[in-house]
């Protein structure tokens, strides 16, 4: 069967629909991985560092980068470490070479333009973000009927074989998934946290540490367990005691996002580690650490989208002559401040 020249990309109407060339040659893993899940739908964000590029959650769809390029406008691209399909709108202000496996079309680029300024707008730009729909499908189509209706759970996760694990943790991810802010996630942004610092009753806290753990987390220590354990020589049990050392160990970060406010993934690490003793393979490791990853970077997701990044307005961006005009922080003495 002859895989597809094109596949549509589509946001929150027809002034914001672009259509995207499948690169099968160059990047055939990556295109094959995306076709074999469409439709896609889920949500849109805006990157706070690379410049002009909007993102979107993905599936596990590839553990390797094949097609590593440049970035510039039309650029679209899998980050495989944390699971993102992204868009370049503009400029570029990182020098990482990407995984290609798309471009826009040339006459769909003034969409893609108009779609990226809208994310931004309505997400990094706003006190109060919105969440702004995207979603992926085969041209001619019509956009993703609605997914069948899921019952609001917690992950309190019954202990088990892996199998079962996997199977609740998946079906947590496609809730995080949908258009539709996690009942979780809303407690956290509207302050009902109990993680704070003295007497203070601010979430901001315990926010900050949220986007600081998920962001290393999901992209950083569960990928890079998930390549390891295709490393030669690396057999199940290094891989479940290296996984203990980096997660578990001395310091749970289940636990530590539970008491930030992600209630249920204390139940959910320790259902992890309790179905270690049943995995039989290093293939069965990789397919349950793969969901537990997944449910990670969904949390990153919407904690990047509700994270206050209209403070960035408080840290003006200053020249190096303009700092070394500036005095630097004084030193407290308890003697000058006697009364």
């Amino acid at each position: 069967m002859e895989l597809p020249r094109t596949i549509t990309v589509a946001g929150p109407g027809p002034g914001f629909t672009f259509r995207i060339r499948l690169q099968n040659d160059a990047n055939p893993e990556v295109v094959q991985g995306i076709l074999s899940r469409l439709p896609l739908e889920t949500f849109c964000l805006h990157v706070v560092v690379a410049g002009e590029t909007i993102y979107m959650p993905a599936p596990s769809i590839s553990l390797g980068s094949k097609n590593m390029v440049e970035r510039r406008m039309g650029t679209v691209y899998f980050n495989t470490t944390s699971q993102s399909i992204c868009f370049c709108y503009g400029a570029v202000t990182e020098s990482t070479k990407v995984n290609q496996f798309a471009r826009v079309l040339e006459e769909d680029l003034p969409n893609l333009i108009d779609f990226g300024k809208l994310v931004y707008q309505e997400t990094i730009s706003q006190k109060l973000p919105k969440i702004v729909p995207i979603s992926i499908r085969l041209n001619g189509s019509n956009a993703p009927s609605a997914s069948p209706s899921l019952d609001r759970q917690t992950l309190t996760t019954p202990i088990g074989d892996w199998k079962s694990v996997k199977q609740i943790i998946d079906r947590k991810c496609e809730q995080l998934r949908r258009p539709e802010e996690p009942d979780e996630i809303k407690k956290i942004r509207l302050g009902a946290v109990q993680t704070l610092a003295g007497g203070e009753s601010s979430p901001f806290q315990a926010t900050i540490f949220l986007q600081g753990f998920l962001s290393t987390l999901g992209p950083h220590v569960f990928s890079r367990l998930l390549s390891l354990s295709e490393e030669p020589g690396i057999d199940l049990s290094l891989m479940i005691r290296q996984t203990k050392v980096f997660l578990l160990d001395t310091f749970d970060h289940f636990k530590f996002l539970n008491d930030l406010g992600l209630k249920g993934l204390d139940s959910i690490g320790a259902a992890y580690e309790q179905a270690f003793a049943s995995l039989e393979s290093l293939d069965d490791y990789r397919a349950l650490t793969d969901s537990v990853r997944t449910l990670i970077q969904l949390y990153y997701r919407w904690i990047h989208l509700t994270f206050p990044w209209y403070l960035k307005s408080d840290f003006p961006g200053r020249t190096d002559e303009e700092v070394a005009a500036l005095p630097k922080l004084e030193v407290y003495n308890s003697a000058e401040n006697r009364i």
